[in-house]
Parts: C-alpha cells; structure tokens; sequence
C-alpha cells in the first residue's frame, strides 16, 4: 500500500524541470516551428554534434549580427546554411545583387549529402572572382563544411513526432540527464550518511534515486522538446513577456530579470533581451514542470487504475503533493540562481556563471523540500492516507 509521494524524489524533481527549461532555453527550439525553422534545427544539431567531440563551441548566431557567424569551434567562425538543392544553399552565401561571397573568413557549414556538389559550386564562384581574398578552387575544400546531418534530417528534427527529432531529442537530454543523475546521487548519499546509513546501503539506495531521477529526467525532456516546437507554446512566451514588460518597468525588477537571465545565459543580457529570454524560460519551465509532475504521478496512477494498490484520494493527494514541490522548486531554482548570479558576479573566483548554477540547484532543493512540506500538510488536513485508513479498519477487524 503506498501511502504518500517518495520523499527521495521530492527533492529531485523540482531541479530536474528547472534544468530542463534552462537547458532547452539555450537552444533554438522554439524557433524551430517558423519558417525555414530547419535552419535553426541544423544550427543546433551541427553545433551538438561539435561539443560532443569536444570542441570548444561558442553559439554567436542568437545575436542576429548582419553577416555574422553562427558559431564558432576552436576559433573558427562558421556560418550555417541549408537549402533543398546544392545551388540555393551556396547561392545563399552570396549577395543577390554584387554576387560576392557574404562571409569573408568565416567557414560555410552545408548540409551532409550536399558536401560534394557544394564544393563543385564554391570552385565555380572562386574562378569567377567571387570570393573576395581567394583565387585558387582548390581552397573551396578549406572554405566548405560538411555539416553532421542532411537536409533531410534538419527538417525532422524541427518537427515533433518523428524518428530524427527524437533521436536528437533524446542525444541532447541525454546530457542533462547525466549531470542530474550525479547531482541526484550526492544529494541521496550525504542525506543517507546525514541519517547515519553505512556505506553500502548509502551507495545502494542513492545508485537506486539517482536512476529514477535520470530516469524521469529523460523522458520528461524529451517530451518537453517536442511540446516546444508546436505553435502553442510559442503563445506561452508571449504571454509571460507581456506580464515581465510589466515587472521591468521597476528598478528592482528589471535588474531581478537580467539576474536570471545571466544566471540563465552565463553571460551579461540587458534590456529587451533579458526580458525575451525569461519570458521563454518560464514559458519552457511551466511546461517541463507540468510535464513532469504528469511522468512522476505515472506509477501512482497505474496502481490506482489497474493494481488498486491506492485510492484514487490517495492518488489525488500524491498529485497534488508532487505538483506542490515541483512548482515550489521552479520558483526556488530561478530565486536562487538570480542571487547567485548577483553574488558570483561580486567574487572574481565564481563569477556570474558558477554563481548562478549554484544559486540555481540550492534554491530549487530548498523551495523543493519546503513546497513539498506545504502542500503535503494543507493536504494531510483534506485527505486522509490509505495506511491512516488501513489501520483503522484493521483495529476493527481485530475487534
């Protein structure tokens, strides 16, 4: 008989959509349902594919700079392009109107089965004097990219519900859900040790959470990715930035909102920026918290529907326990991580960036633990537990 929400998970949860929306936030995704969103879902996938191999990549594409580079990887800027045919993708590298090549020094990223043929058109616009500073073909090799996925693909991974966008969506969570599974097991394992388990049981029971934690980490983000490329969510974004122009408009909100924004970011946002980028963090962070809270209440739903392990009131109270604490954490998590960052950005040693993160992870476990607290006595006072239950019908079956 399952009688409350499993404390272990309670603290973890209200981190785990936090970190989803940051980390989903920093991507392009919520362009991807616009058009030529493929763009931006090769820009990204290309961009993946470089941190995985450990390259030093620095997203630069998001300050929409005329002719600027997309990105840059070790140093070298890259400018990504991807159109149906060869000819419309190097085609787009080139002035309408002067036909000269628009992104000296930068590299032109094209899509994987494009490569050859753009090489062909590149050695035809160097021989025709269009590459400013190049005049040997053979330096199209050193000029044109091959992008880690086709054109094909870049259009998948923009839209929801097929094979290549969950697959990305599922390499990309698989990073978050690394780095919540090892925050998860340090929390579970100094709290075990706190509570004075030995070693064994300690690494056991934390092995044991952190799997669940990585476990709801990954499905939730992957569902949450494929809520964000839809039209709908989009409106979410517009919502909240109406409700922060509002808050920005005082001294001590506006700096609040570029504080989460750095936080968010790792860098300095100011102004409108700082305003866009919180008001699509909490649009993603409603969303991951929602979608959360319904993959967490999913046991307890298959017992209360199938097993009959529960009642459906102690179904109800879980839910609402669950969805208490995971609210609490998100609002924790972006208190914390703006003071933090605020605090960083005074210390050298951290800085704005380390300030944030930290902020960010106590706040979300502290508001956690307290929101999960709350809710769980407000409904302590309304539901009774089926164990509350069980013993009274066992006392008079005794009797």
């Amino acid at each position: 008989m399952i009688d409350e929400v499993d404390e272990d998970a309670s603290k973890t949860e209200p981190f785990i959509s936090s970190e989803l929306a940051k980390g989903l936030e920093n991507s392009q995704i919520g362009r991807y349902h616009t058009k030529g969103g493929h763009g931006f879902a090769a820009e990204d996938a290309n961009a993946f594919s470089d941190k995985i191999k450990f390259r030093k990549v620095e997203v630069t594409g998001t300050s929409h700079e005329a002719d600027g580079a997309d990105r840059i990887v070790d140093g070298i800027p890259i400018q990504t392009k991807y159109f149906q045919s060869a000819s419309g993708t190097i085609n787009a590298a080139f002035d309408s109107e002067s036909g000269v090549y628009r992104y000296k020094g930068q590299m032109l990223e094209v899509p994987r089965d494009q490569y050859e043929d753009c090489i062909k058109l590149m050695k035809d616009k160097i021989e025709q004097g269009k590459v400013p500073g190049i005049t040997d073909p053979s330096e199209a090799e050193s000029l044109v990219k091959r992008g880690d996925v086709t054109y094909k693909q870049a259009r998948n991974i923009a839209k929801a519900g097929n094979i290549d966008s969950l697959l990305f969506d599922f390499k990309t969570q698989a990073i978050t859900t690394s780095y919540i599974f090892a925050i998860s097991f340090a929390v579970h394992y100094a709290k075990r040790k706190w509570n004075g388990e030995d070693n064994e049981n300690a690494l056991k029971g934390s092995i044991e959470s952190a799997i669940a934690a990585g476990g709801t980490t990954l499905v939730t983000g992957i569902i949450s990715a494929q809520v964000l490329r839809s039209r709908v969510a989009a409106l979410g974004a517009v919502q909240a930035r109406s409700a922060l122009r509002s808050v920005s408009s005082t001294s001590a909100g506006k700096k609040a909102i570029e504080r989460l924004a750095q936080a968010s970011l790792g860098k300095a946002v100011y102004g409108a920026a700082a305003v866009n980028h919180v008001a699509k963090l909490l649009r993603s962070n409603v969303i991951t918290a929602t979608i959360a809270t319904a993959v967490t209440s999913t046991p307890d739903f298959y017992r209360a529907a199938f097993s009959g392990c529960i009642s459906w009131s102690q179904f109800t109270k879980n839910l609402f326990v669950n969805a208490g604490g995971v609210a609490a954490g998100a609002g924790g998590w972006m208190g914390g991580a703006a003071a933090g960052a605020a605090l960083g950005s005074a210390v050298p040693v951290v800085g704005t960036a380390v300030g944030g993160i930290i902020g960010g992870i106590v706040g979300a476990l502290v508001g956690g633990t307290a929101g999960t607290a709350t809710t769980k006595w407000v409904m302590d006072g309304l539901i009774e537990d089926d164990a509350k239950q069980m013993i009274q019908l066992l006392q008079k079956a005794f009797i």
